[in-house]
This record gives structure tokens, sequence and C-alpha cells, in this order.
């Protein structure tokens, strides 16, 4: 398992997990023909998280706080929320997957990223 939570700009290859601040994005290597998942959240108390996600194949679930949505979009999870979540699912296909946060710097609130991958 990767884990790239003190980078900027990490690199999850498959599984693991990251924090992003504004500004900054993560790249997911997700595997092929595995159910995988990837999960974001916001730790801030006090500042909404507002995020991108890119590059994901279609067929794969998007679930933004329980509502289906297109993954590839925007986000927004607001503070104080810890039940609160972002969630895709499906196979990625072997996609790069980039989830990047564009909450503006004087607000800042973390995207906490954990990726898990299933393999058969």
């Amino acid at each position: 398992m990767s884990n790239a939570t003190s980078t900027q700009n990490p690199v999850i290859n498959e599984q693991g997990s990251a924090s992003i601040d504004s500004g900054q994005f993560a790249t997911w290597n997700t595997a092929n023909g595995s159910a995988s998942t990837i999960t974001i959240t916001n730790p801030s108390r006090a500042n909404t998280l507002t995020f991108t996600i890119t590059g994901a194949p279609d067929g794969v679930h998007c679930f933004d706080n329980g509502v289906s949505k297109p993954i590839n979009s925007l986000f927004n999870i607001p503070p104080n929320s810890p039940s609160y979540s972002v969630v895709g699912n499906g196979d990625f296909k072997g996609a790069v997957v980039t989830v990047s946060n564009i909450t503006n710097a004087q607000n800042d609130a973390p995207a906490q990223i954990q990726a898990q991958t299933t393999k058969s």
C-alpha cells in the first residue's frame, strides 16, 4: 500500500491515502479489472472543501453524501461534517484519476483521500 500523505501533489498507486491542501492535486493510478473505491472527506471544522475529480471512466458509480452524481464533477463538502463523503466505486479500468483541491486558499480545507482496491 502506498501512503502519499507527506508530499505535495501526491501519487497513490492502486491504494493508499493522501491529504491535499488548496492548490494541490492527487493522482490515483487505478487498477484494471478490480473493484476499487475512492472516498474523499473534509476534516475542516470551519471551511467548505471544494474539489474536482477528473479522469474516471464511464460506469463508475459516485455518491455525493449518498446522492448519485457523475464522478467527473465539481464537489463541495461543508465544514464540520464528519459523516459527509464523496465516494466513487467500480472498475476504474486502470485510469489515472485526479482529485484537485480548488478551495479558496484563504479559507483552506484539506481533502482527505482514501483509495482502496480489491483484487480477485
